[in-house]
């Protein structure tokens, strides 16, 4: 048998002398396209936010989304578009009076947008974040490599969307029952779809005209429950709420979770107590006695993160509004609808301060270590962030002092401009008589405080650095 091979297309052998000056360029096939990469996804997802907000100043600007059938000025139209994508609640307008069908049906579509989007999505890039501490993992996030599959995008972003569904579905049936015992049947679902949906997405929009937010619901605790309840479980997160129903016991919990849970609980119980203590002959004045500390323990739930209320902010101590701006700028746990530097930060530093008083050489909890980067990070957040808020209230002072005839206190406004920047919603009734400057000044605050704090910790991850030498330790005093 003979060994020679047979010329195949594939077989010849082409040789050419070169030059060696001659330089070989290699074009790329056209066919082929780039990998993606987080940073262009990043670049994707903020460019899909400007969209949608754009799409959503354009349909609430036409004459049928308002119930007068004219068409709402761009200022306020641009302010509840970004108000209800960013689910914060602000709004310079009555919801209820103002839009029509059409005009609530498109801000809660924002609203849903906005709640999954953001929890989806900053839940990806926290698992993706969390999956630098590997060396391949670390390599691909600095070469700006994306290190989940598509499947593993899928399967996340499903359970996600189930976990949404199912609490909307449920919050919206007992909503619906509540409310059809004193409205028309179709009035009642719609309502109970539409604070079901703002309550799980922490907006804070509702639709009642004559008792505002919660206020005519102070004597129900199915209402009160419900909402505080769905408030929860948007603001806890789904990555929270998963790791406790898959260990259902402390000791199994992750350290993160256990922050969460931790600090939660003992944001809420302080400020629950104090707006019952301080607040009884106040805000809480027109409640009857013994529904008083229910209504507390929604204002600790609702007001930190939602907006919703039952208490008439307006009459609040500055002590209490003092608190509150502290309270908001915590916000929920990282991953939710929620808004602030977020819960497991706060317990972060917590357990560094703890620690150094202990005199322990590095901040542990619950018998695990937790590494210098993250309280670094964790510290980077919060100064930023104060930052942040310190720019916003000072433009937020200087526009209504220019351009507005109406004053305001500055507790007001500092109130006012926290509410923004931490998504909450919550206000003293001021934000309808703001001028215009004002308003595109909490529309800037309302954009940072939904973008600014996942991508700071996206940026502090990327940019860290591994030490190649150490330089001499010098003595600072401190104190």
């Amino acid at each position: 048998m003979s060994n020679i091979r047979p010329h195949r297309p594939g077989n010849r052998v082409v040789r050419k002398r070169l030059d060696a000056q001659t330089i070989i360029t290699l074009q790329d096939d056209p066919r082929v396209e780039s990998a993606p990469t987080t940073a262009s996804h990043a670049k994707i997802f903020v460019m899909a936010v400007m969209v949608i907000v754009a799409v959503g100043t354009t349909l609430l600007m036409l004459p049928w989304a308002t119930e007068d059938r004219h068409s709402t000025n761009i200022i306020d139209a641009l302010f509840t578009a970004v108000s209800a994508f960013s689910v914060t609640g602000l709004a310079t307008v009555d919801t209820q009076s103002h839009w029509s069908f059409l005009g609530e049906f498109i801000i809660l579509v924002l609203i849903q947008l906005g709640g999954f989007g953001f929890m989806a999505g900053t839940s990806m890039i926290l698992i993706i974040l969390g999956r630098g501490a590997s060396l391949r993992a670390n390599m691909m996030m600095q070469d700006g490599s994306p290190t989940m599959s598509l499947h593993e995008v899928y399967t996340f972003s499903r359970r996600i969307v189930r976990y949404i569904v199912v609490a909307e579905i449920i919050g919206a049936i007992v909503l619906t029952l509540h409310f059809a015992r004193y409205e028309a049947p179709v009035t009642a679902v719609w309502w109970g779809v539409f604070h079901s949906i703002s309550a799980f997405c922490n907006a804070g929009f509702d639709l009642q005209v004559t008792s505002p937010s919660m206020n005519g619901h102070t004597r129900s605790p199915i209402a009160l429950t419900t909402v505080a309840l769905l408030i929860q479980l948007g603001s806890l997160s789904f990555m929270v709420v998963a790791d406790v129903w898959r260990q259902r016991r402390w000791k199994s919990l992750q350290l993160d979770t256990k922050l969460v849970l931790l600090v939660n609980f003992s944001l809420i119980a302080i400020s629950a107590l104090w707006f019952l203590i301080v607040e009884w002959n106040a805000a809480l004045a027109p409640i009857d006695t013994g529904w008083k500390p229910l209504n507390a323990a929604f204002q600790a739930i609702s007001a930190r993160t939602a907006g919703f209320t039952s208490a008439d902010w307006s009459q609040a101590h500055n002590a209490t509004m003092y608190l509150w701006i502290v309270v908001m700028m915590v916000g929920g746990a990282a991953g939710s609808t929620a808004g602030g530097v977020k819960l497991a930060t706060i317990g972060v530093v917590f357990m560094a301060v703890i620690s150094t008083l202990k005199g322990r050489p590095e901040p542990q909890a619950f018998g695990r270590r937790i590494a210098h980067q993250v309280v670094y990070r964790a510290l980077a957040l919060i100064a930023i962030f104060m930052s942040v808020h310190f720019l916003i209230s000072m433009m937020l002072v200087m526009s209504e002092d220019i351009f507005n005839t109406e004053h305001f206190s500055f507790l007001s406004l500092m109130f006012e401009a926290m509410s923004a920047l931490a998504t909450v919603g919550l206000s003293t009734g001021i934000t309808s008589m703001l001028s215009d400057g004002g308003k595109l000044v909490l529309i800037l605050g309302m954009f940072i405080g939904r973008l600014g704090p996942i991508t700071l910790v996206y940026a502090l991850t990327r940019r860290m650095q591994v030490e190649r030498f150490r330089y001499p330790e010098a003595n600072i005093r401190i104190g």
